[in-house]
């Protein structure tokens, strides 16, 4: 059985990684191939059949990104039937739970999991994705670290690299994740998967070569690869290849649509001059979030849940579009899930909307656990400039360019203007 973890995209944030559930065999790593299409059998005649069923029925709700799991929670709700103590059914309800976003009703049966068999390691590396979704960062280290006692393998140490990531331990990060890579996966997807999370973490700390080292692997391993293929697409589009980094988002669209490449085609083809291609695109970027009501995306995996998408939120706001939706979006989403995303989403949009008091309060609560994104600097430098903050705005315009000149088509050259008018401004007033 496979679940997925948040990881920054989107905003820059909701990086997700692939969970392994160890009774499922086949596919016990991120991202594993599709399901196989053979046929689920009608009428499971046992529990541990259900549970295959269902795991069948994730499983291929997963490859074919879609967002309805009633019939998964069925085949589970039936091994439940026929063995109420069935530890890889509670798992199963879990992995629902949480894929539906009702984190309190995940917990509450990976627990259950855990009273069956006190050593199911997936059952903590669920807790600890709730936990991060909840902005619970202490609580997730706590899971992990137990999934990690229990079983350190490509899961275990994903999970652990990408929470690393997130709370401003980069080279940890990186160790972990390479950690996750040496211990491999059944599929060449597993690896290529991770080799293109630590490339982009690579990526976000300005360290291009080794980036592109780890992509240049993973697209061997895992040429349709949609994580990968992004990953590619945002290397090149930081080299100004604008022709190249257009087909890598649409060969990673044709796999999977996700709202990281989408979002990020948008971008490329403004910066290539192309805007009325560009407008076109943004508007599939919102047919894609108006065809999941309340759902959004992480490292290729899309989830719904209740009110507030964090990550439509930021596209419409970095776009100028209906702003009011924006902010009662992103303000909808730190209420459900008050995590570094969507209170950047929540400072992004205040600030479009002329808030920039509001921003800054929203912004400093995005970056209270130092981050490594040079787009959170990136807001935070606007934020301050729009405040009046000079000293503010130009500290974190230039922890933004040291971490990576190139973070964005468009974005980096904004930064890279405001500073150095702000050092003109300040030489003419010297002078």
């Amino acid at each position: 059985m496979i679940c997925p973890l948040l990881r920054l995209a989107g905003s820059g944030f909701f990086l997700w990684v692939g969970v392994a559930f160890a009774h499922e065999g086949p596919h016990d790593e991120p991202h594993a191939p599709a399901a196989p299409a053979v046929a689920a059998p009608s009428t499971p005649v046992s529990a541990d059949a259900w549970v295959r069923l269902g795991d069948l029925l994730m499983q291929r709700a997963r490859d074919t990104v879609r967002h309805d799991f009633a019939a998964a929670s069925n085949a589970y709700t039936k091994a439940l039937e026929l063995d109420p103590n069935h530890g890889a059914a509670r798992l199963g309800m879990a992995w629902v739970k949480n894929s539906e976003h009702d984190f309190t009703a995940g917990k509450m049966w990976a627990e259950k999991a855990l009273e069956i068999d006190p050593k199911l390691q997936d059952s903590y590396s669920l807790m600890g994705d709730g936990a991060m979704e909840l902005g619970d960062y202490d609580g997730a280290l706590k899971h992990f670290q137990k999934a990690l006692e229990l079983r350190a393998d490509l899961a275990s140490y994903s999970r652990s690299a990408h929470l690393m990531w997130l709370t401003g331990q980069g080279g940890r990060a990186r160790l972990m994740m390479q950690r996750a890579i040496d211990a491999g996966g059944p599929f060449p997807e597993n690896t290529a998967w991770c080799r293109a999370e630590l490339g982009t973490m690579h990526f976000n700390d300005g360290a291009m070569l080794p980036a592109e080292k780890q992509i240049e692997i993973a697209l061997r391993e895992a040429p349709r690869n949609p994580r990968v293929l992004a990953a590619h697409g945002r290397l090149l589009a930081a080299k100004s290849d604008w022709s190249g980094a257009i087909a890598a988002y649409r060969q990673s669209v044709e796999v999977t649509p996700t709202h990281d490449a989408l979002c990020a085609l948008v971008d490329v083809l403004i910066a290539s001059g192309d805007n009325e291609t560009a407008k076109a695109q943004a508007e599939r970027v919102i047919a894609f979030h108006s065809s999941h009501a309340h759902a959004h995306e992480h490292g290729g995996e899309v989830h719904v849940h209740g009110p507030g998408n964090a990550q439509l939120a930021l596209f419409l706001a970095d776009h100028d579009r209906d702003l009011d939706l924006a902010l009662a979006e992103a303000e909808a989403a730190c209420k459900s899930f008050p995590n570094i995303g969507a209170f950047d989403a929540l400072a992004w949009c205040q600030f479009k909307k002329g808030n920039p008091t509001a921003a800054r309060e929203a912004m400093r609560k995005a970056m209270a656990w130092q981050t490594p994104d040079p787009m959170l600097h990136f807001h935070a430098g606007m934020i301050y400039a729009a405040l009046g903050d000079t000293r503010g705005a130009r500290s974190q315009f230039s922890r933004a360019l040291q971490l990576n000149p190139r973070f964005h088509p468009r974005y980096a050259p904004v930064a890279v203007e405001k500073l150095t008018a702000r050092c003109r401004c300040q030489n003419r007033w010297r002078n």
